[in-house]
């Protein structure tokens, strides 16, 4: 019998867990982030919705989930299965080194705008709204997001093909995740449109909340390098949060450009 390996991958909503993004908190959960065989394992992954975590209510796509292997190429599952409750796939990880996963959805434009009062909003770009934008709308403002929600998992031994791609909000380990280890200090850092970034917004909070009165969520800000830094107290799955926001270089097309990191990670016992 083949041995296999549980990688739960779990993309979470979560309400009033998170203060930065309140509502959209998204986890790519792997069971295991470091794996050890000379021959190869399989892969299994469970893609879900929840609004705590964890806590599973509903299946989520994965249609877009990509696996880059050690070598750079980019591959999709080897097999899905999407439930109503749980979406199911498999992969077979025949090389040893760093794998990043993501499950990231193309970048959008949402306009949001006022009418009689209430709050309402358009998937639109600026040279979209003609003929879309209600008569008497006001405080019109169109923003282009993109979100990147990943994880990494390492066979036998750490690479460092992160897949840098020089567009919108990313993350690149300067700490590598498969060396993460409780109380010592990790290293990552930020860069928007390839160029390092201050001022981004993080948060990052161990797995349990719902069994904690106080989430021990910690807060920092990149600096002029784009780095922040940090100490993990406890092993164990985290989900580190990154949210940036700036005026649009193409005004024609949006007034803002937001980007937003979502990154599961484990720090190891010491």
């Amino acid at each position: 019998m083949k041995k296999i390996i549980a990688l739960f991958i779990t993309t979470l909503f979560s309400i009033g867990l998170i203060s930065q993004v309140q509502a959209h908190s998204r986890w790519l959960l792997p069971s295991h982030y470091n794996m050890s065989s000379e021959k190869g394992l399989w892969l299994m992954a469970d893609a879900t919705a929840s609004n705590e975590v964890f806590n599973v209510d509903k299946a989520l796509s994965i249609d877009v989930l990509r696996i880059l292997t050690p070598k750079g190429k980019l591959e999709k599952p080897s097999s899905v299965y999407k439930g109503h409750r749980k979406s199911v796939l498999d992969y077979f990880v025949a090389d040893s080194g760093t794998y990043k996963l993501t499950n990231n959805y193309p970048a959008s434009y949402r306009t949001r705008y006022k009418l009689n009062g209430e709050n309402k909003r358009l998937l639109a770009s600026k040279a979209e709204l003609s003929g879309k934008l209600p008569k008497g709308a006001t405080d019109v403002s169109t923003t282009l997001s993109y979100a990147r929600i990943e994880s990494y998992v390492t066979m036998n031994k750490p690479s460092d093909n992160f897949g840098q791609e020089g567009t919108m909000l990313e993350l690149l380990p300067i700490t590598h995740p498969s060396d993460i280890v409780e109380g010592e200090q990790a290293k990552f850092q930020f860069v928007f449109n390839g160029e390092a970034i201050a001022g981004v917004q993080v948060e990052i909070t161990l797995e349990g909340v719902r069994y904690r009165n106080d989430p021990q969520v910690l807060s920092l800000v990149s600096n002029n390098k784009g780095e922040v830094s940090f100490t993990p107290k406890s092993a164990g799955r985290y989900l580190l949060i990154a949210e940036f926001e700036r005026k649009a270089e193409n005004q024609q097309l949006a007034d803002f450009e937001s980007g937003a990191v979502f990154l599961s990670f484990e720090a190891q016992l010491n």
